[in-house]
């Protein structure tokens, strides 16, 4: 899936450029919300990580966080989220409304990417299969589309920053009904995956099923994605706490990332399709988006009011 540079810059770019070609859109969705949306998927993106650095059960803890990157859940989090960021203080609809694009441009370009995609949860719990054919997620279209996303931040950046920032402040607003509303949602949303972590499972999302049970797979076509290898001869890489034992004339170091499709036969995978990532540089510029994230969700006139204030 691309890092989330990638995602906040495209999403920018995505949305000027349809505000360009129908103004009345820049009336319907409010950009600050839009690329809060953008990136609401991966809300427990860093959480997922730590499970190989805290060595966390990985079956159990991926099961219940993975769920956060899809419509239903994003839907119940976007929905607690514009109940108390409504947009002006009082549309929660359209709060509502531009976080749902924007998450829903994410989805988009996760499903659009990755030659190796193990599976989706965009439509969970209902449907755990990849819609598209992804490109390679490590080849030189995607370089170019960080590269062009980068340069959208940036003007992101000049034009939420800057002293002409016509963009709707990201302003809390507290209520009874409007607290209690988000607190259920929260609560509905942190407890909806609890159900359906065994569903996941029988159903072989991300190749669950394969990993619980790899006899059942002998001789089918199965996918490991983000995988490290621990060892380098044989081949040997390490998915959802199970070790899997590679067939391929390659050569690995120890501690690099991969995604392998191949056929399972007599205990090994024989990769038919072999992707090297570029380990967890995807993890450092997700940071630095996230540090953009913030600089574009503030205000500045209301800083600025603020800090004449303390004068």
């Amino acid at each position: 899936m691309p890092d989330w540079v990638t995602h906040l810059g495209t999403t920018y770019i995505a949305g000027r450029a349809a505000g360009g070609f129908n103004p009345g859109l820049t009336r319907l969705v409010d950009m600050r919300r839009l690329l809060l949306g953008a990136l609401l998927p991966d809300a427990t993106r860093f959480a997922v990580i730590l499970v190989d650095i805290l060595d966390w059960p990985a079956v159990s803890t991926f099961t219940y966080l993975i769920p956060f990157h899809s419509l239903v859940v994003v839907g119940l989090l976007g929905g607690a989220l514009a109940l108390l960021f409504p947009v002006a203080g009082r549309s929660s609809g359209k709060a509502f409304g531009s976080m749902m694009v924007g998450a829903a441009f994410h989805f988009l370009l996760d499903d659009l990417e990755g030659l190796v995609g193990c599976g989706s949860t965009t439509f969970y719990p209902f449907y755990f299969g990849k819609p598209i054919s992804g490109c390679n997620s490590e080849g030189s279209f995607a370089t170019v589309l960080l590269v062009i996303s980068i340069l959208g931040i940036g003007v992101a950046l000049s034009s939420a920053l800057g002293r002409g920032d016509r963009w709707q402040p990201l302003t809390l607003c507290l209520t009874r009904r409007r607290l209690l509303g988000a607190a259920a949602l929260l609560v509905i949303a942190l407890v909806f995956p609890l159900f359906f972590r065994q569903w996941m499972i029988r159903q072989n999302a991300y190749y669950l099923g394969f990993a619980a049970n790899p006899a059942a797979f002998e001789g089918q076509s199965v996918e490991l994605c983000f995988s490290e290898v621990i060892a380098a001869q044989p081949p040997t890489i390490e998915e959802f706490d199970m070790p899997f034992v590679m067939q391929t004339s390659s050569s690995f170091t120890q501690g690099e990332w991969v995604s392998v499709r191949g056929i399972y036969q007599n205990g090994v995978i024989q990769p038919t399709t072999l992707v090297r990532h570029r380990g967890f540089s995807d993890v450092s510029l997700s940071l630095i988006a996230a540090v953009a994230l913030g600089l574009l969700l503030i205000d500045t006139r209301q800083l600025r009011d603020a800090l004449r204030r303390l004068r």
